[in-house]
């Protein structure tokens, strides 16, 4: 069994990358099916598989007991997304074995994340573990370190102040609206999308003085439901050129494959803002002006946005400047967050250890079984006289003799595995006891 892991995040990739590597959610269940069932003879690639694309990141954890390389999943993702290696190869990264488990620990802690602590994280990673479960691509190895994983992050938010500060990608931009801009209140603030990141955006920006909020979403009856939440207006997915022309602010959080903001409408929008303001209907400021914040992956707002006068553009990777600014109230969490996310390591590390002894152990006890129900048979076939209750108690005395006949060796080759001899020990038990015929 080897533990592998592939993938690339905002260290390693700016969005123009994450984003032509992200998958969707239909897209997840095509790709562990590719990743986990042979093809044309060739093996599988993995034996278990999880997938975990989020706005920061793409990564693939797998389990295989052949020879998959690293560059067997660099062509996975090629393929998978019709893009040429190259443009992708040099941001991915690659870890094998303990190192996997330490990197997913850490990332479900919101150790690994753009918003140090952030508490998204842990539910994305749950929702791969669920996602891998429904396609029926996880086993024990991966189910054991996912919840490993999970406990870690859990932990980390009740036993640490991580979380403290601007620890959502929401809350982030939010607090990128406030440096660029200063004071909310009187802005007009348009959410595109209607999922958790926009919802967190609604509530972080009321708590921080906006007033005017404007919701659009492709269903409305969501739109409403926030509308009416946050004491917003709700509008249509085809009112959103009107409501960007109505717009100061706008933070965007879509689960769309291709942009829905172009140059096109934001021009629109600009122009419809400085003939109101030519006839004295102007918003607080004195120039037309828009803030543009990108929350999502694939991008919402195409880049060229940036272009139209008196727009300013931001993406999740410009949110550093925010990171930075939090991220003294939040550091002297880190040390014992790592050290959470340690034990977890080592409580998975030490159920891998184990589980050298498992097939020695169950051909062992399959071994032991076929020899006491043969001489079992054997006995009864020559005791004809017997009523039920003796045979009950001769089937009860073979059965009893034979667990305490393998207690002790099972408990050594137990004791052996948790002590990183497990592998020595199952030779010397298959040998012994003849295993590798059966």
């Amino acid at each position: 069994m080897k533990l592998l892991l592939a993938g690339l995040d905002h260290t390693t990739a700016p969005v123009e990358i994450r984003e032509r590597l992200a998958f969707s959610t239909t897209d997840i269940p095509a790709a562990l099916m590719q990743l986990t069932t042979a093809h044309d003879d060739c093996p599988a690639l993995l034996s278990e598989a999880v997938i975990l694309s989020t706005c920061n990141r793409v990564e693939i954890y797998g389990v295989t007991h052949g020879a998959t390389t690293a560059q067997s999943l660099v062509r996975f993702l090629a393929d998978f997304h019709g893009l040429d290696e190259e443009q992708f190869a040099q941001a991915l990264f690659f870890f094998s074995g303990e190192s996997v488990a330490r990197h997913l620990c850490a990332t479900a802690s919101g150790l690994r994340s753009l918003v140090l602590g952030e508490a998204q994280i842990q539910g994305q990673v749950r929702t791969a573990f669920e996602a891998a479960q429904s396609a029926g691509s996880i086993g024990p190895i991966l189910h054991r370190l996912f919840q490993h994983a999970l406990t870690s992050g859990k932990r980390v938010r009740s036993e640490t102040a991580l979380g403290q500060g601007a620890a959502s990608v929401s809350q982030a931009g939010v607090e990128l609206a406030r440096h660029r801009l200063g004071n909310l209140a009187g802005c007009r603030i348009l959410l595109v999308g209607g999922g958790e990141v926009s919802e967190l955006a609604a509530q972080n920006l009321l708590a921080n003085g906006a007033d005017s909020l404007i919701i659009v979403n492709r269903t409305s009856a969501r739109a409403q439901q926030l509308a009416r939440q946050y004491n917003a207006i709700a509008m249509g997915f085809d009112d959103l050129p009107e409501a960007l022309s109505m717009a100061d602010i706008v933070i965007s959080s879509t689960a769309a494959p291709v942009p829905i903001i172009y140059r096109e409408h934001v021009a629109n929008a600009m122009t419809t803002k400085a003939q109101a303001r030519a006839v004295g209907v102007s918003g607080p400021r004195e120039q037309p002006c828009m803030l543009l914040i990108d929350l999502a992956v694939p991008r919402d707002i195409a880049g060229d946005v940036a272009t139209v006068p008196g727009v300013h553009l931001c993406t999740v990777d410009d949110l550093q400047e925010v990171v930075r600014a939090t991220l003294g109230h939040r550091a002297g969490a880190v040390s014992t967050a790592e050290a959470i996310a340690t034990a977890e390591v080592a409580a998975f590390q030490a159920w891998c250890q184990t589980q050298d002894a498992v097939p020695a152990l169950t051909r062992l006890r399959e071994r032991a079984e076929t020899v006491r129900n043969a001489e079992l048979d054997r006995a009864l076939r020559r005791l004809r006289d017997l009523s039920p209750e003796q045979r009950t108690v001769i089937e009860g005395l073979t059965r009893s003799l034979v667990n305490k006949l393998l207690h002790p060796p099972t408990r050594c080759l137990r004791d052996a595995a948790a002590h990183g001899d497990g592998q020595r020990y199952a030779a010397m038990v298959t040998e012994l006891f003849n295993l590798e015929t059966m």
